[in-house]
């Protein structure tokens, strides 16, 4: 059911709005909603203000270095407090493997959002931004400021869901601000691990690293990979 408040606060916003609908994807957050206008469709996602300002600078810091991500701004309405951007018709890697996607194409088309995602991980960000909400986790705050842990920007919740494609397949583009945060390379690649379409062989995944290795031209510890990815997900790269 779709919660009144943030009803209000859309029409409230977009007064040209005719209708309300929640996103068509099982399991999306139900903070999300999308506002029809007679012009286009607009993607309202409400949270905390510190999270809707992550999203916004993330996004204009990403879109400068010619990454392909959401146009995100924000609108306040009554203390709730919400990211607009504008809806892309484009489907979703999950909704296209739904529908029957090779394997050899799911990994390619991951090898592709790998590709962004080193990009991402080249964009630095200032020292004055570097607070907490700019980090993935508090332990990875709490490792960079005391350790001095070498951390980056990655997107830390790689999987079919946030992967745009166009109508013939071809990568279009990352969702998912929020999960563009600071943390270490070998968390980023277990997170991607944990969420690996699980009909697809490890081996496929294994291939993710090593184009990884390629592009980067960064070695994994794989031994080390192993024992972060198997404390989040027990069953995950054992060999």
């Amino acid at each position: 059911m779709k919660n009144p408040k943030f009803v209000k606060a859309i029409k409230n916003t977009f007064p040209g709005v005719y209708d309300i609908t929640e996103p068509d994807v099982l399991g999306i957050n139900s903070n999300i909603l999308i506002a029809h206008t007679p012009k286009k469709k607009i993607v309202c996602k409400f949270d905390e203000e510190s999270v809707c300002r992550h999203d916004r600078y993330v996004s204009e810091k990403l879109r400068k270095n010619d990454i392909c991500v959401p146009n995100i701004k924000i609108a306040n309405y009554d203390g709730l407090f919400f990211t607009t951007y504008e809806y892309n018709p484009n489907k979703t890697l999950a909704e296209w493997i739904k529908l029957g996607l090779p394997r050899d194409l799911i990994f390619s088309i991951y090898c592709d959002a790998m590709d962004v995602v080193y990009k991402i991980s080249n964009v630095n960000i200032p020292v004055q931004k570097m607070s907490r909400d700019m980090f993935n986790s508090h332990q990875d705050f709490i490792a960079n400021k005391i350790f001095d842990m070498p951390m980056k920007l990655y997107h830390n919740d790689l999987h079919a869901g946030n992967i745009l494609l166009g109508p013939r397949w071809e990568f279009a583009g990352l969702l998912d601000m929020a999960s563009v945060s600071m943390t270490t390379l070998n968390t980023f690649l277990a997170s991607v691990a944990v969420k690996y379409p699980c009909y697809c062989s490890e081996t496929d995944f294994w291939g993710l690293v090593k184009h990884w290795e390629k592009i980067s031209g960064q070695s994994i510890d794989r031994e080390r990979f192993k024992s972060i990815c198997n404390m989040i997900h027990p069953r995950k790269c054992s060999r």
